[in-house]
């Protein structure tokens, strides 16, 4: 609602004040220095809160642990997508895409923090050069530059999500590179790269096909039929080839989680949200409406693209009224909108003035100004708060991280995982658990995987009670203070995700025998072990502020 009457106020009061006295609107034609300058600034703004992600010792979102702790466990040869009766629970229905390639990342740099975050970096810094290269035409051009800072914004708008570790900044590459081979690429080339990446953003999330709608229409307006036909029927053994290439990724299981995803149903209240963005989306096509001389002849001329992004962008609202989904799900498609918008600009005639007086006041060019305005202001104040937010919740990360490492130190040869317990702060303090994963220790149970397998209506499997009580997880970390495996569904109708019976075998298997600044520790009672009677662990595993049993 904010950004609408942010619009709709500030283009107002430039068309009243362009009524009585002519505003120069022609110096727009005249900014492409300030215009470059500003691109440049916030492209350099948007590397650096980048960075400083990459090197903070935690996660800002919550499916990002399960993503890494998947990436890896999967380089260690165990099943991607397990049986829904399996012991362990940690399967979701993201597709291998993106396992795979964040895998591939903490394969050949290490398994660390920095490795784990890095692909979904690359991948939107990636998306800005693919948009200024498919708009480009000479140096320094400024519809190009207008392109990359417009696409900035509207990942900013979002939040922080474009820098976390999730399919949506790979699936935010693949568009980019996707609509550049389009608008840019020779057919033969440019068919069989679209092919990959096709397949790629499928297997990422499994309607990433969608994506790719308006992206396939320009790929044939500028290719034709053959070639188009190679682009998409060629997508299909690659998505299968996953599947047959690694034993550990089981199409059947995958399928099987995705049936379960269909029981998750719709809920319209991200639709405010959701709505805001299409708005967004569509703000640099508002702003070329209201400044060509006939809009009737433009959305004529364009109404091939613009069906195929609105053929595109449906399904994905239906989707993105899923649980947990949401304006995310939009994401991908800036490339594709503010590319497809800068191409439109191209093929305005020469001869259109942008500063041309009109006497219609729903055809101002103060209109044109008030998109860029609200854009920018949608963009930045939404990215500056939502980085403030992430730098507020890392705060003590680099603590919680220490001190996790100096407990894997400490009670080196036990098995070791992190149940969540509590909301919030407790919460947020499990997710530096892929430190655990990375470390060979085992994935028992992942809260996120239970969310979705409770909206399913599907229980704990018996063989999970069965792992636990055996202790396959000798010693289990608990958010200090809060009761183990207590947490909240953040799907309606936010039942518990872990059942009373569950947590009875929990406390009559495992007893509290210590704790650190920001954890309990509890112990299997059947541990041989003399150090899980000692109950003793040094915070931030150095030998001072040891830490005295619980009572």
């Amino acid at each position: 609602m904010r950004v609408c009457l942010t619009f709709l106020v500030v283009g107002g009061c430039l068309v009243l004040i362009n009524r009585f006295k002519r505003l120069p609107f022609s110096w727009l034609k005249r900014s492409t220095p300030g215009l470059h300058w500003l691109s440049g600034g916030f492209a350099l703004i948007f590397c650096g809160v980048g960075f400083w992600y990459l090197g903070t010792q935690g996660f800002a979102g919550e499916v990002e642990p399960l993503v890494s702790s998947l990436s890896w466990v999967w380089q260690e040869g165990l099943p991607l997508y397990h049986n829904l009766d399996a012991p362990s629970q940690y399967s979701i229905l993201y597709g291998p895409s993106v396992f795979l390639t964040n895998g591939l990342f903490l394969k050949v740099l290490g398994p660390t923090l920095f490795s784990a975050k890095l692909a979904s970096f690359l991948g939107a810094l990636a998306s800005l050069l693919f948009i200024h290269a498919a708009l480009s035409r000479r140096k320094h051009d400024p519809l190009a530059a207008g392109a990359v800072l417009a696409a900035i914004l509207l990942y900013w708008a979002h939040g922080f999500g474009i820098y976390l570790v999730r399919p949506d900044s790979l699936l935010v590459f693949s568009t980019g590179m996707g609509i550049y081979l389009a608008a840019r690429s020779r057919p033969l080339p440019g068919a069989l790269a679209l092919a990959a990446l096709l397949g790629f953003a499928v297997n990422l999330k499994v309607h990433g096909a969608f994506y790719f709608i308006p992206i396939l229409y320009l790929a044939r307006m500028r290719w034709g039929w053959k070639w188009f036909l190679v682009a998409t029927v060629g997508a299909v053994p690659l998505i299968l080839l996953p599947f047959f290439l690694f034993p550990s990724i089981s199409l059947g299981n995958y399928i099987l989680w995705l049936k379960e995803a269909g029981h998750h149903g719709l809920v319209a209240t991200a639709l405010p949200l959701t709505l805001r963005y299409v708005f967004l989306l569509l703000l640099p096509w508002l702003a070329l409406v209201a400044v060509v001389p006939d809009a009737a002849a433009f959305l004529r001329r364009e109404r091939g693209t613009l069906l195929a992004v609105l053929f595109g962008m449906a399904p994905v609202l239906v989707i993105a009224a899923k649980p947990g989904a949401g304006p995310v799900h939009l994401m991908p498609l800036v490339p594709v909108m503010v590319v497809m918008a800068g191409m439109a600009a191209r093929r305005i005639p020469t001869g259109a003035q942008v500063g041309r007086p009109m006497r219609a006041t729903i055809r101002s060019p103060g209109w044109a100004l008030a998109a860029g305005v609200t854009l920018l202001l949608a963009g930045s104040v939404s990215g500056y708060r939502s980085t403030r937010l992430v730098a507020w919740e890392l705060a003590n990360a680099s603590d919680v991280a220490r001190e996790l490492r100096g407990i894997m130190t400490d009670y080196d040869g036990l098995t070791i995982a992190m149940a969540c317990g509590g909301e919030n702060a407790s919460f947020r303090e499990t997710w530096i658990r892929p430190l655990l994963v990375f470390a060979s220790q085992p994935v028992l149970i992942d809260p996120i995987s239970v969310m979705d397998r409770c909206r399913a209506g599907r229980p704990l499997s018996q063989a999970t009670y069965e792992a636990m009580k055996s202790g396959r997880v000798q010693l289990w970390l608990v958010p200090r203070g809060q009761t183990p495996f207590v947490k909240a569904n953040w799907y309606p109708p936010h039942d518990q995700i872990f059942p009373a019976s569950f947590r009875t075998a929990f406390v009559q298997t495992y007893v509290k025998r210590g704790h650190t600044d920001h954890f309990d520790l509890w112990f299997w009672k059947n541990d041989p072990s003399p150090r899980a009677g000692g109950g003793y662990v040094s915070a931030g595993g150095t030998n001072t502020g040891v830490m005295a049993p619980s009572k």
